[in-house]
């Protein structure tokens, strides 16, 4: 976290004599990233989008920073979803939802009314980065991904099976 903190505070020297420098930006955008992961910080995976957002600004055509804001909305997602099954299954011994169950009622409610629209930002972000590059094999597994999450957005099992086999093309 020592070294990180350093890291960043450089970057952000280089952003106050050359406020569009895209290396700075994205090596900020980058530790940040890695800084939130352990211990979780939600707050460092907010601020290092911010940093590809900026990225975003200055060079729109270029599909990295779609990629990674798609990342960190699934990270945010996907960390959210598991804290919401724990909540429910310690409060429910005996009606327990493992990780493949649809979410129960109450639950998806507070989860679509948190988490949907960051679940729809990594979604387009993620077509961006695709669209750019056809290729891009790691976008199109963070977009798989967050289908899934979209999938426990949704009250019938018709409408689950129909985001997780969403074309990723």
């Amino acid at each position: 976290m020592r070294l990180g903190t350093a890291a960043v505070n450089e970057f952000k020297e280089v952003l106050q004599i050359d406020h569009d420098n895209i290396s700075a930006i994205d090596g900020i955008g980058s530790i940040l990233f890695q800084m939130a992961g352990t211990p979780y910080d939600p707050k460092k995976f907010e601020e290092s989008k911010s940093y590809h957002q900026r990225h975003i600004e200055l060079k729109p055509t270029d599909p990295e920073p779609y990629y990674w804001i798609g990342v960190i909305d699934w990270t945010l997602a996907f960390r959210a979803n598991g804290e919401l099954r724990a909540a429910y299954n310690k409060n429910n011994i005996r009606k327990q939802v493992r990780d493949d169950d649809p979410l129960p009622p109450p639950v998806r409610a507070v989860y679509v009314e948190k988490y949907g629209s960051l679940v729809d930002e990594g979604i387009a972000d993620l077509q961006k980065a695709i669209q750019l590059r056809p290729d891009y094999d790691d976008a199109m597994a963070y977009l798989n991904l967050l289908y899934r999450r979209k999938a426990d957005m949704v009250e019938s099992a018709d409408e689950r099976a129909s985001l997780k086999k969403q074309p990723t093309t």
